[in-house]
C-alpha cells in the first residue's frame, strides 16, 4: 500500500480502474485496525486494485476538499475520478465483497 501526500494526489488512480485512498491517523484506534485488512487486500487483488493511505493530520487541506469528516475513511476511485466514500473499519470479508462489486462495474 503506497502512502501519499497531497503532491502525489493529483494522478491518483490514472493508472488502474479501481483506486482506494485510505484517509487515516496515528491517533485513530479503527484506522490501526483497518491499515492490516488493507494491506491483506493489496496483496490479494495486486495490479486489479491499487491502494494508497494519506495521513490526514499532515494533508489537511486535501482531506477538507473530498469531505473528510471522520476517519478511516475510504474513497474509491474509478477510473481516476472519486466516485464513493466508505467511512469506518470495515472488516476484510465486507471490503473485499464490495471491491469485487466494483470490479464487476467497472468491467461490465
Amino acid at each position: 500500500m503506497q502512502a501519499i501526500t497531497t503532491k502525489d494526489f493529483e494522478h491518483i488512480g490514472d493508472d488502474t480502474a479501481v483506486t482506494v485512498v485510505d484517509f487515516w491517523a496515528d491517533w485513530c484506534g479503527p484506522c490501526k485496525m483497518q491499515t492490516p485488512v488493507l494491506e491483506s487486500l493489496d496483496e490479494e487483488y495486486g495490479d486489479k486494485v491499487k491502494f494508497a493511505s494519506l495521513d490526514v493530520d499532515k494533508n489537511q487541506e486535501l482531506a477538507q476538499s473530498l469531505g473528510i469528516m471522520s476517519i478511516p475513511s475510504m474513497v474509491i476511485f474509478k477510473n481516476g475520478m472519486p466516485t464513493e466514500k466508505v467511512v469506518g473499519f470495515h472488516p476484510k470479508a465486507a471490503l473485499k465483497k464490495y471491491l469485487d462489486g466494483k470490479l464487476t462495474e467497472v468491467a461490465g
